[in-house]
């Protein structure tokens, strides 16, 4: 560390008030902020992270956290916890898939939310006459309540580590933790695609089959692509297991290149996707795959975003940094999930996937 540029520095003194404001929009009661102390830093100085650094005297490359918590000054301390805390969370938005399969963020300062829903299927046209009355159809209505939880891990840094290591070195393993705690909310997204976000299972997305147990084809996904497309809903998102993946990626519709014009063109008006996305994750059950809307499936609830604290433990020479984040998931409309079992055999969609009864509008 750059001693003469520490001394001379102009924002040392002031590190532990944009620690302070970060630390209190992440966990603001009313409407908490994931404020990255990058971001923080801008405001307050309307500087970058790493220009701070130079003006501190820190090269990133060369200097370890012990460099910084023996300058020997209490408030240039609070960078230590913010620099692991923006490595993780690098590495949580890096490699995980629930970035890529939730609609929508929204913060919240309550444990459990309370989620509307509607029903529009009692609101049917009616025919209506000269100067008549224009009857009212009933749209069912209610809400859900959906909770939230607190998940985390403790790190135990060995002094060595703190004190021979590189600050750049140490954030290459901490985002690597990153990416473990960001497979968790992997795990509880697809836990809410799959059985909804109601104890009672209410929520939970319908099972379809195949015409063949056992040999999956292309026409087990064209079945619910149409259906869907004709709800308005768009199934291009595909998350299953390894030979779950392996089998549709397979299939000749998904390998084989096509050359040549057929005898004749029909272009189908109600569009299934041309391109889709496969995401593998082990938590699917073999020979199942979940088929996504994306746009209205899940609703990602942050209580309280990304926060690490650190505490030094003299007897076993370490300092242990505790990271955790309360958030949730909820479904925001049941049709906007689908599971493809392909050891079942296709018994029709779910009742509320029944287009034809609410298209087929008697007008009297």
């Amino acid at each position: 560390m750059d001693i003469q540029k520490f001394e001379k520095s102009k924002y040392k003194s002031q590190i532990q008030s944009v620690a302070t404001l970060a630390h209190q929009m992440r966990t603001d009661e009313k409407d908490p902020i994931d404020m990255e102390f990058d971001d923080a830093v801008k405001a307050k100085f309307n500087i970058s992270l790493d220009e701070l650094l130079v003006d501190l005297g820190i090269d990133r490359n060369v200097d370890s956290l012990q460099a910084i918590h023996t300058v020997g000054d209490m408030d240039v301390r609070w960078l230590i916890p913010e620099i692991i805390r923006s490595a993780i969370r690098l590495g949580l938005r890096t490699a995980p898939i629930w970035p890529s399969i939730t609609a929508q963020e929204v913060n919240t300062s309550q444990k459990k939310v309370t989620i509307p829903w509607l029903n529009m299927s009692d609101a049917a046209p009616r025919k209506v006459n000269e100067a008549e009355t224009i009857s009212v159809g009933a749209i069912s209505y209610g809400e859900k309540s959906v909770e939230v939880f607190k998940i985390g891990r403790g790190i135990k840094i060995p002094y060595e580590v703190v004190q021979f290591v590189s600050i750049d070195v140490i954030a290459i393993f901490l985002q690597d933790f990153g990416v473990k705690l960001g497979h968790a909310l992997d795990t509880l997204a697809i836990d809410v695609l799959m059985n909804g976000d109601q104890e009672d299972g209410s929520s939970a997305a319908a099972v379809i089959g195949v015409e063949t147990p056992g040999a999956k084809t292309y026409r087990d996904f064209l079945k619910p692509w149409i259906r869907g497309a004709r709800m308005g809903r768009n199934f291009s998102t595909i998350i299953g297991g390894e030979d779950a993946a392996l089998d549709t990626l397979d299939l000749p519709e998904f390998k084989n290149r096509q050359q040549g014009t057929t005898e004749a063109n029909l272009t189908l008006r109600t569009p299934v996707p041309r391109d889709a996305e496969y995401f593998v994750h082990g938590n699917v059950p073999a020979g199942q795959e979940i088929l996504v809307d994306k746009r209205y499936a899940l609703l990602k609830m942050n209580v309280v975003g990304l926060l690490v604290e650190s505490e030094k433990i003299v007897s076993n020479q370490t300092i242990e940094t505790y990271v955790s984040l309360t958030t949730g998931f909820a479904k925001m409309f049941l049709d906007s999930t689908l599971i493809l079992d392909s050891d079942v055999q296709f018994d029709g969609f779910p009742a509320y996937m029944d287009i034809d009864s609410l298209l087929n509008v008697d007008i009297k």
